[in-house]
């Protein structure tokens, strides 16, 4: 694990991690709910879900794919999977598998391949990004989805915004650097995927793509 992940690491180790649902829970939960309805996701489907935390994807996700279908989330940060177990407990879910992991490092771990992988708010402050989505990517059978949402820089008047928006993602990991790589990573998904669909809002600060894998 590089510096730059270990101070990732520590942020996500703290004060972060209890406050998070709190925070974040709220602010992005109409944009999840509204990528998840324009997912082709369905009942009985496997989900692998990289930079899970506390588990805020998976209620929009088990809408989808019911108590038949299943999701494995994935994170490097103790605290905040433990925060995800407890909702899992809460609301007795059944179907969610979780792992502590580094998704830098998680290539071809699932057999059978899921049907569709998910990461949000999650590549842009992941230093070695294109490993994480190649290791995204290699978990999930051809043909499958990938949906991923995130900060990037905006363009045009709204980048006006940008130092703002970089502001206030800083407590969260966020830099200038991971907002550029979003461009980066946005190559690698029309790479990869077809069928790729973007939509853009916040003054085009996040965005959320679907596509399916070659």
């Amino acid at each position: 694990m590089n510096l730059e992940a270990k101070t990732i690491e520590g942020i996500y180790a703290g004060p972060v991690a209890k406050k998070y649902d709190m925070s974040m829970g709220h602010f992005f939960a109409r944009l999840k709910e509204k990528a998840f309805k324009k997912s082709s996701l369905k009942a009985g489907d496997q989900v692998l879900v990289f930079c899970c935390g506390t588990g805020l994807d998976f209620p929009h996700i088990l809408r989808r794919i019911g108590e038949e279908g299943k999701i494995t989330g994935v994170d490097f940060s103790g605290e905040m999977l433990k925060r995800a177990a407890k909702k899992i407990s809460r609301n007795n879910w059944s179907n969610i598998e979780l792992v502590h992991a580094d998704v830098t490092r998680f290539e071809n771990k699932l057999d059978p391949k899921a049907d569709a992988g998910v990461c949000t708010l999650g590549m842009s402050i992941i230093p070695e990004f294109r490993s994480a989505y190649n290791n995204l990517l290699s978990n999930v059978r051809d043909g499958g989805e990938i949906i991923i949402g995130d900060m990037q820089l905006a363009s045009g008047w709204q980048a006006r915004l940008n130092p703002l928006t970089i502001s206030m993602a800083k407590r969260y990991g966020g830099t200038l650097e991971g907002h550029q790589n979003s461009q980066a990573l946005f190559s690698l998904i029309n790479e990869s995927l077809n069928d790729v669909n973007k939509e853009e809002y916040f003054f085009k600060a996040y965005y959320f793509s679907i596509g399916k894998k070659r």
